[in-house]
């Protein structure tokens, strides 16, 4: 393998890092990785930063509206997202501010 041949395939893995991560994604880096490999040649591993930023602020979300729904546990998650939402543009919700600001039972 010669080094222009490389030098596309680097490429191509730069190239992937712009793609969310996904099935099809991983399996074109192994695919390219294993190219690289067969070279024989020590091989600088590019893997692109996960998006733990976006999952965490998901998780506290998610685990911050099960709180709610333990304090109304006659209200559906669907409907605590939908007043939450209301409560973000500063319209009325049927939940008081209370339960808003301090969840926790």
């Amino acid at each position: 393998m010669n080094q222009k041949e490389k030098e596309k395939l680097f490429e191509q893995l730069e190239a992937l890092k712009i793609f969310p991560k996904n099935k099809l994604v991983k399996e074109l880096r192994k695919q390219i990785l294993t190219k690289l490999e067969k070279s024989k040649e020590k091989i600088p591993i590019i893997m692109p930063k996960e998006n733990l930023t976006r999952s965490s602020k998901l998780k506290k979300y998610h685990r911050y509206l099960r709180m709610i729904r333990d304090n109304f546990p006659n209200l559906k998650y669907s409907d605590i997202r939908k007043q939450f939402s209301k409560r973000r543009k500063g319209q009325e919700s049927d939940i008081p501010d209370v339960i808003w600001q301090n969840p926790s039972p």
